[in-house]
Parts: structure tokens; sequence; C-alpha cells
């Protein structure tokens, strides 16, 4: 399951209220990733994943831990409830996902504690199970913006429109057909006046992995993202610095044998604070005990 950085990708395409909280294919490679995933979880029969927050203090990992939220997943190994706690570990609000006949999510429903409607997506899907629509509605059920995907050639092209169908902008991505994947070599988006708002720039080693991403908020040089891997191509850590070069911030994972994230830390420079956050995967024998 090493989707973390299509996962960080997506995200920050779609700059929006309503944020999906599942993977859907963008590229032919996200859709045979999905699907490894899927049979990944199907294949150790995971039925619940957990993830726990621990404090560190003075270098020191907490002993009290915090459950951030629980996944619960499908026959087919795909999640299909997910539950977020607040710092008491009483219910936040739950999601919802429906799938249709090819175990791809058409709809995400996100609700409060007592279930009231918080917001959702639904997705639609091209001939070639690739998303081509992403329509985002509100806890009254009206739409409050809609994204449409197009591909010619080596570009993803996104059209962004609020409730009442108008455009607010419009996004390309420029994708390179490597040998074991697709990926995104540039992200532009522009407003309706046709000018840049925001540049996202890839750079690649020669296994295809991501090494580094640069951020441009109109002429603005914003920041940049680097990124390690370990010896199975699983990302390790990713740092964030600011133009001058100045470390911001980073984050680290560690994985089982499954290659499923099972430890991701959180270090924040600007108050030297770290969060370490564990993942369980349990089976339903395991969630009784």
């Amino acid at each position: 399951m090493k989707r973390i950085l299509s996962i960080f990708i997506f995200i920050s395409i779609i700059s929006t209220i309503v944020k999906a909280q599942v993977n859907v294919p963008l590229t032919s490679s996200d859709l045979m990733d999905i699907q490894r995933e899927r049979d990944i979880m199907k294949m150790m029969n995971i039925d619940v994943s957990q993830t726990w927050l621990y404090l560190v203090k003075d270098n020191m990992v907490s002993s009290n831990k915090y459950l951030v939220s629980e996944i619960i997943y499908n026959e087919s190994g795909s999640p299909e409830k997910m539950v977020f706690f607040d710092e008491d570990m009483h219910v936040k609000s739950f999601t919802k996902v429906k799938y249709n006949k090819k175990n791809l999510p058409f709809e995400e429903i996100r609700f409060t504690s007592d279930s009231s409607l918080l917001n959702g997506i639904m997705y639609i899907y091209d001939k070639d199970d690739l998303l081509e629509k992403q329509i985002n509605y509100n806890n009254s059920g009206d739409i409050i913006s809609t994204y449409k995907y197009s591909r010619l050639n080596d570009t993803v092209f996104i059209d962004e429109f609020n409730g009442l169908d108008d455009l607010v902008s419009k996004s390309f991505l420029i994708i390179d057909s490597g040998e074991r994947t697709d990926y995104i070599k540039k992200i532009v988006k522009i407003n309706t006046s046709d000018n840049t708002v925001e540049k996202q720039i890839f750079e690649y080693d020669d296994m295809s992995l991501l090494t580094k991403k640069t951020i441009i908020e109109g002429e603005s040089n914003t920041g940049y993202k680097t990124f390690v891997y370990n010896d199975d191509g699983a990302l390790v850590k990713s740092s964030f610095y600011t133009e001058n070069n100045e470390f911001v911030n980073s984050t680290s994972y560690e994985y089982d044998d499954y290659g499923n994230v099972i430890r991701i830390i959180e270090r924040q420079e600007k108050d030297n604070s770290t969060k370490v956050f564990v993942i369980n995967y349990l089976t339903k024998t395991q969630n009784e005990d």
C-alpha cells in the first residue's frame, strides 16, 4: 500500500472544502495500484485498521495514546466506513463509502456523530474506469462544486465549477508514461482570466520515484518538498523547505512486510514538536478480543 505520494498529489490538485478520503484513479497506474491495495487487504483478511496518536515530549514517546481514526473494510478489501475521533476519543464524524460493480467508489457521505449529513462526494468514471467527474455537495444536499476531467495524449485537464455551474478554475496535469508507472511531471492551475494561480513541478529519479516537488504560487516560489525511499521503493521520509532552503517540517513512514504503513512520524521545526501515529491492522477476531 505505497500510494502515499499519489494521495498527496491528488489532494493538492483538488482544493476544496470537501476532501476525498478514498483513492480514485486518475491514471491507469492508479487503477492498478488501487486493485493491488485491495488484493493485499483481502489476502491479509484485514477488517479494521486503527490509527493511534502518541504524543512526544523531551524526545520521549508518551505511553498515553489517543484513537484518531478507524477504518472498516468490506469483503473486497476496500474501506467502507471511516470513523474519526476527538481528543476525548468520542466519535467526531464518520464517512460511508459506496462502490460500483467494479469496486470503484461512486459516493462518499460524511456525517456528524449524531448521523446528521455533513457533506459528500460523488464520482463518475469514463469507459476506462478513470475519474471523469467529481461532484461535491453540502449538508443540504446542494451541489457546491464540480470537477470535470478530460484526457488528451499525455495531459489530464481539470475544470472546476461552482454550485451555479460557473467555471472557477482550470488545471492540467502533464503525465509521462514510464516503464513501471505513469507519473505526473507538472500541475498547473489557472483562473478564469488565464492567469497562473499555482504550479507544481515534479522531479524523479531513474526508477521513476518522485524526489522533489516545487510549489510556485503566482510568480513566487513558496517552497519545495523532498522525498526519500527505501530499497523496496516505499516512501520513508518527506521534508518541506522554504524557498530559502529553511527546514519547516518532515513526515517519516514505516511499513510492515506487506507494504502497509504502520507508523507515521510528523515533526515541526517551528515548535520542535513531534507526533507519532501508529496504525494497527486487525481481523474481526482480533477486534472482538
